[in-house]
């Protein structure tokens, strides 16, 4: 339930968030798919499209009309699960280097699981919005690389994650040229990752246990460390 819809940036639109969050909620609905907790929506200056933060207690939206981040925590799945997290850190090992390359390949699961959900309610108009907004992060990555490896590997997880994500939701073809895009990147950066990395996004298990998603998270952790020494 939406208790506040707040504006940080002075330039209004609380009346439009608040009557999205309630067109997108009766679309969850549908699917059988509702929040427990109160929802505090916030209109904030940021460089993404949005984004979302859960506690015990209440969620904050942050410029989204999104939930699946939010459905997936109140349901406990793995991806979003706290105790599932304290067995990464134990069980998955990464360079110090890596870190904020397989931060953001991490997020990216997080992503795929949560638009699993929202694709129930988005995918469904008709419209190319997923797949123009996929294919921007790839088109924006082909002259974003530089001369560190794992920053590049890091650019390259994203690549993968937006290919992965249209495999997942039947929205690509093997001859789009988003590949071709991808690929290039690689071959410039020195390495070839991203074909592997689209089929680890888009063939992770939608309700995996715990032991598996751990599984699959060492999986991601290896293709990366495996590419930054090749």
């Amino acid at each position: 339930m939406l208790v506040a819809v707040i504006d940080r940036t002075g330039r209004g639109g609380t009346r439009k968030v608040k009557t999205a969050f309630e067109e997108v909620t009766e679309k969850y609905a549908s699917h059988g798919l509702s929040l427990r907790l109160p929802v505090t929506a916030e209109i904030a200056r940021m460089a993404i499209m949005g984004a979302s933060k859960s506690t015990s207690e209440r969620h904050t939206l942050f410029v989204s009309a999104r939930a699946g981040h939010m459905l997936r925590t109140e349901a406990g799945h793995s991806s979003h699960n706290a105790d599932v997290f304290g067995a990464l850190h134990h069980e998955v090992k990464i360079p110090r280097a890596a870190e904020g390359a397989f931060g953001q390949a991490f997020n990216h699961i997080q992503d795929i699981y949560a638009d699993d959900l929202a694709f129930l309610v988005f995918a469904s108009d008709g419209s190319d919005r997923a797949y123009e907004f996929f294919a921007a992060w790839v088109d924006g990555n082909t002259s974003a690389g530089g001369t560190n490896r794992w920053q590049n590997i890091g650019l390259a997880t994203t690549n993968g994650f937006a290919l992965g994500n249209l495999i997942r939701h039947r929205l690509i073809g093997p001859d789009d040229k988003l590949w071709d895009l991808a690929r290039s990147f690689d071959q410039k950066a020195g390495f070839s990752l991203v074909d592997d990395l689209a089929g680890f996004y888009a063939n992770l298990p939608s309700d995996p246990s715990r032991e598996a998603f751990v599984g699959e998270v060492k999986r991601l952790a290896q293709l990366m460390t495996l590419a930054a020494s090749s």
